[in-house]
């Protein structure tokens, strides 16, 4: 499969490209010239190779696009830059009034070739005026076409679309797009595949090409298609068939593109990123409705963000930004596609006798399935649809925690659920949890929500005259089960709490530190940032050292097996720790040394990001067999890190510090420093090993 390059930089080279094929085009904006390329180094080179006709300008979006339309008036070609989509807003009335007007204002057709960049959407922590997805708001003007980048359409492409009308047009890009790679080769990934369609191929398609039945179409445009397919793939997992339609122009909008594939959808849902009211998304809906209405199984749905400004705390933007899980819902939603009949004469599933059925008054037995070899039991995090709830085959019902991950547990079959055990509790593999009764098997409860079978409990006293009210209860009875005093423990700290007494007692630990100089570790990484669009910092640099070592020091990451022999690691598997508020979690790199510095930090962020999002998985934390432990709290300058059992050494990376040393010439230099500390079995590594790795890694970070 083809490298694929990162979204910024394939609009870079696209603007590089222009610059080259027309001696007319002006880019403006603020900051948008050399070395700083732009707030997102989309622009970077450009002032460089065309630097008459690169211009950064002052902070005013109103004359930015205002001399835009001049220039264009004039017949030239101007791409102009707003740093953060918001502030189009402050260039509205150029846009309404000067620019779209122009193109026929003046008694002739003219040709007013300005496209409008304008970086857009959240998720990156910038606060209310600087994440909005302002696209609704330029709908609707005579002669103004909106456009959104991708990661399945080419940058060049969409840029020469938008230029072939010779009217004015806004390009939309979404943040969080920047640093990803682009889709190509007609692939997402193993299972999807993808490919365009409709005028100029506005449309691309992803779909899973072995699927059957009638699709849910999911219409998501930009940085919310990652979302879409995400939540297409789980809806997968769930029996439905969802393709995303992603396209390149939002407005005027292609119907014409999709008649091909409305006649056979189950259902339509369009998302978008901004808030509810007057959006793209009703767009799409009012024309499919006028012109496709035939087609159409039922209504659009619409879902997008909430009508709410966008907080910085990361938290708290969450819950407000359009997600893969809104998606998910609203596509689960949708009443399941009726299966097309049988035109076989094979058994349509196992025999009666193989196990329960829903024509079985016991039910179905939920029993949690064997998820991690290390565990003998697992934490029934909690009951995701209440006791006594209706249930579709597939739906998830309860979440049990492991000791690396947090894993959801589907309904086999359809009917009532019968909770057996509660949550909190642990669970051993392979044991029931709960039941899926047929619907007919439960007894309807008796009216006026009286229980026939128990009465309740005697209220206890706990008045101010009561003799107990002076004293806390040590414990507080709860029907028949008696509740300890005290909190306990959240399950996910527990398991925590495991791993590291396992350790403990496992595992003789030993300890060395050792001073680093990272002032060339540091400038490598923002090289290395602006060269390949990622986020690469100093953590992806100690992961790229710690993988490149693993030939010359395999004994630190090999294992040491129950009966005392010694197994080596193929490939350098690198364990990560990530704690966001919910517990510390172990995500792991494969194969590490085959990733690139860019590569490395997709890969850091994309663990990071599900366990955000409480997504990470038994998968994600398998084959470890080395630890990188961040303990980079400001101010943290050493750290001793525990090693995870299975692993025989584990990396910690403090806070870096500042330190003024003498130089060679008796003067003094400041530096910047880490304290880098290896944790290593003793039984493995001696202390002789530990120094020679640490003096390499040292190494290979001054370099």
């Amino acid at each position: 499969m083809t490298r694929a390059e990162r979204v910024s930089r394939n609009l870079n080279r696209a603007l590089h490209a222009l610059f080259a094929a027309d001696e007319r085009a002006w880019l403006l904006g603020e900051d948008v010239a050399d070395p700083y390329g732009g707030a997102f180094k989309v622009t970077q080179g450009l002032s460089t190779a065309y630097p008459d006709r690169v211009l950064s300008t002052p902070l005013s979006e109103n004359g930015i696009t205002g001399v835009a339309g001049g220039l264009a008036l004039c017949g030239d070609t101007v791409i102009v830059e707003i740093m953060f989509g918001d502030f189009a807003g402050l260039a509205f009335d150029p846009i309404l009034n000067l620019i779209t007007k122009s193109v026929t204002m003046y008694g002739e057709r003219i040709p007013m070739r300005v496209v409008i960049r304008c970086p857009v959407g959240g998720g990156r922590g910038y606060g209310a005026t600087h994440s909005q997805s302002p696209q609704k708001h330029f709908i609707g003007i005579p002669h103004l076409a909106l456009y959104e980048l991708s990661p399945l359409h080419d940058a060049a492409d969409v840029l020469a679309a938008a230029l072939r009308r010779d009217e004015p047009a806004m390009l939309f890009e979404d943040k969080v797009l920047y640093g990803r790679r682009r889709y190509v080769d007609g692939r997402v990934d193993d299972r999807l595949a993808f490919e365009l369609r409709g005028d100029d191929g506005n449309w691309a398609r992803v779909h899973d090409p072995d699927a059957t039945g009638a699709p849910t179409l999911v219409i998501a445009p930009g940085g919310v298609a990652d979302r879409a397919i995400g939540a297409a793939t789980r809806a997968a997992e769930r029996g439905r068939t969802v393709e995303v339609l992603v396209p390149a122009r939002l407005y005027p909008v292609d119907v014409d593109g999709l008649r091909g594939l409305l006649g056979g959808a189950h259902g339509v849902i369009v998302a978008e990123e901004s808030t509810a009211g007057g959006t793209w998304g009703s767009e799409v809906a009012a024309r499919l409705h006028a012109e496709a209405w035939p087609l159409l199984r039922g209504p659009v749905e619409l879902v997008s963000s909430a009508d709410r400004v966008i907080p910085s705390a990361p938290h708290l933007e969450r819950t407000m930004l359009l997600g893969a899980e809104a998606i998910l819902d609203r596509i689960m939603r949708l009443p399941a596609a009726v299966p097309a009949p049988r035109t076989d004469h094979s058994p349509a599933g196992p025999p009666p006798s193989a196990a329960p059925t829903s024509a079985s008054p016991s039910g179905v037995p939920v029993d949690v399935p064997r998820l991690n070899p290390n565990d003998d039991s697992y934490v029934l995090l909690e009951w995701l649809v209440a006791d006594g709830a209706t249930v579709e085959a597939g739906e998830p019902i309860a979440a049990v925690e492991t000791s690396k991950a947090i894993e959801e547990l589907a309904a086999t079959q359809a009917g009532v659920l019968c909770q057996e055990v509660t949550a909190g509790a642990d669970c051993a593999p392979g044991a029931p949890i709960g039941r899926i009764r047929p619907a007919s098997a439960v007894p309807v409860p008796p009216p006026n929500g009286t229980d026939a079978v128990r009465p309740d409990p005697a209220p206890v006293r706990s008045g101010p005259g009561s003799p107990s009210a002076a004293y806390p209860e040590p414990a507080a009875a709860v029907g028949t089960r008696t509740v300890p005093p005290g909190r306990p423990l959240p399950p996910a700290q527990r398991r925590i709490a495991d791993v590291v007494a396992t350790s403990h007692r496992e595992i003789p630990v030993a300890f060395t530190a050792v001073r680093v100089d990272v002032t060339a570790a540091l400038a490598y990484a923002r090289r290395a940032a602006d060269e390949t669009g990622a986020a690469v910092g100093l953590t992806e640099v100690v992961i790229a050292a710690v993988a490149a070592l693993h030939e010359r020091f395999p004994g630190l990451y090999a294992r040491l097996t129950d009966d005392g022999r010694i197994l080596d690691a193929q490939a350098p598997s690198i364990g990560l720790t990530v704690d966001v508020g919910t517990g510390l979690f172990l995500p792991v790199i494969r194969d590490a040394a085959r990733l690139d510095l860019g590569d490395l930090a997709d890969a850091v962020v994309a663990l990071r990001m599900k366990a955000l999002r409480g997504r990470l998985r038994e998968e994600d934390m398998a084959g470890m067999n080395v630890l990188v432990a961040l303990n980079d709290t400001p101010g943290v300058t050493v750290a001793r890190p525990i090693i995870p059992p299975g692993v025989t050494c584990a990396l910690s990376l403090p806070d870096v510090h500042r330190e003024v040393v003498l130089d060679g010439d008796r003067g003094v230099r400041e530096r910047t420093v880490a304290d880098l500390g290896l944790a290593y079995d003793h039984r493995l590594v001696n202390g002789a090993q530990a120094g020679a790795y640490l003096a390499a890694l040292g190494d290979a970070l001054q370099r």
